[in-house]
């Protein structure tokens, strides 16, 4: 959008103009009438942001007009502003009450103004729904008085304001990757059966956890996701370096509440890695005003990713294998973009969703395709390297022959992990980064 600053004649002849419809559409009707505009100081009434702020507000505004009646509404989308008129079949008393409720409770309610006309052309005031006037933006006081008196500048306003409408939209990212975030662990540890890995069915071969532990551990992650994706938008214009150290810090914050949540278990320390990536890279696209494409989601979780080396003390059964036989892991995976995901997990996930496969046996099939091809370094732990390999051969040559393999195929291979004490825990990870990857996907495509 061109952003044009308007000159005061402008403003007052679209005053006027609003004001006629007010009355034409008053007199047509004889009904409470809803007149909704921003409050926006300064020459520029317009722009993406103020417009998105808008929308919000009118979507808003249908919700609560919803117990009544709109027997006709009007827009304009002008470089003066953005406009909108409702005729509602209701009392005003009450369609003022509800106007209020959104610009008292919404964070950008403070920039909404909806007046409500009465049939008869009277303004109400919010006096009468038992409210007081309006407060300033900047210094709480009665925005009429700062108003009147020039308190504040222009400068200063126009800084609130945009302060105000990215903060509320860069928090409403957050939350909503971080919601994602967490369904997509939901998805991973339901569907049933997975071969060694907790799920509705089984503890598969973890006896120091059950579905419930993995519930407790995904919600308690929820609001350290959402920090990874403001630090994304933080970080945005710096570099992957810097991003990671801030994400990294969070991932800690993330483990600590798991282990807190779980008793100690260790539900999702390589969820919280992979996850992690994904919510500060998709904050960082939405900082840079870039769609949430895959490809570049996990270009940016390759970059982020490079800053995670591992360290030569081989603390971990996936650092002892890297130092052994040069597995790399969900690191090497994530440094390298995910290539698994990206070339097989992904697209085999959206292609059976498509066909009418249901989330269990989408997922059942997308993880035995990964574990087919991954360095599982849950499973070759457990497994040992060579019998890791011979097993990974076997489902290969199994996949080759039924790419789509059902449930009992699933159950049996469940069962051996079982008995053995192995588990695929690594590919499981990446069955949720899928997920994630999908959703986020399509909550782009919504918001686009």
């Amino acid at each position: 959008m061109e952003l044009r600053e308007v000159r005061l004649r402008e403003m007052l002849d679209a005053r006027e103009v609003r004001a006629f419809r007010q009355r034409a559409l008053l007199e047509k009707y004889h009904r409470t009438l809803v007149s909704f505009t921003m409050n926006i100081a300064g020459p520029v009434k317009n722009s993406a942001l103020i417009l998105q702020g808008y929308l919000e507000g009118l979507e808003l505004l249908r919700m609560q007009l919803a117990p009544f009646p709109i027997l006709h509404f009007e827009e304009t989308r002008r470089a003066t502003g953005n406009e909108a008129l409702f005729v509602v079949d209701g009392p005003a008393g009450e369609v003022k009450r509800l106007a209020c409720q959104i610009e008292e409770a919404d964070g950008l309610g403070r920039l909404f103004d909806m007046d409500v006309l009465a049939p008869d052309g009277r303004k109400l005031d919010r006096s009468e729904v038992g409210l007081p006037p309006r407060r300033c933006l900047l210094c709480s006081g009665p925005a009429a008085e700062c108003a009147s008196r020039r308190v504040h500048t222009v400068e200063e306003l126009q800084g609130r304001t945009q302060a105000v409408l990215r903060g509320h939209f860069q928090s409403r990212f957050a939350d909503q990757t971080a919601a994602l975030a967490v369904r997509s662990l939901l998805y991973e540890v339901s569907v049933t059966p997975k071969p060694g890995l907790v799920d509705r069915a089984n503890a598969g071969a973890h006896p120091d956890m059950d579905f419930y532990t993995f519930l407790r551990s995904a919600s308690s992650l929820t609001p350290w996701f959402r920090d990874m994706a403001l630090q994304g938008i933080r970080f945005s214009g710096a570099s992957p370096a810097a991003a990671f150290q801030a994400l990294n810090y969070a991932g800690r914050q993330a483990e600590r509440a798991m282990l807190r949540a779980t008793g100690g278990v260790n539900a999702h320390k390589g969820a919280i890695f992979s996850m992690g990536l994904l919510c500060g890279g998709a904050g960082r696209l939405y900082g840079q005003g870039a769609p949430l494409r895959a490809e570049r989601l996990l270009g940016e979780c390759a970059a982020l990713a490079e800053n995670s080396r591992r360290a030569p003390s081989a603390r971990t059964a996936g650092e002892r294998l890297y130092q052994a036989h040069g597995v790399g892991g969900v690191r090497g995976e994530a440094a390298a973009g995910f290539p698994l995901v990206r070339t097989v997990g992904l697209p085999l996930l959206k292609t059976l969703l498509e066909e009418g496969c249901s989330p269990d046996d989408a997922g059942g099939i997308v993880l035995l395709h990964l574990m087919a091809r991954a360095e599982d370094t849950c499973w070759m732990s457990r497994a040992g390297h060579q019998q890791w390999q011979l097993g990974r051969e076997q489902l290969r040559q199994a996949l080759s022959g039924d790419p789509r393999p059902d449930r009992a195929f699933r159950a049996a291979l469940d069962a051996e992990f079982i008995r053995h004490n192995w588990s695929a825990g690594g590919c499981a990870d990446l069955l949720a980064v899928c997920w994630m990857l999908l959703f986020l996907e399509s909550s782009g495509d919504e918001h686009a």
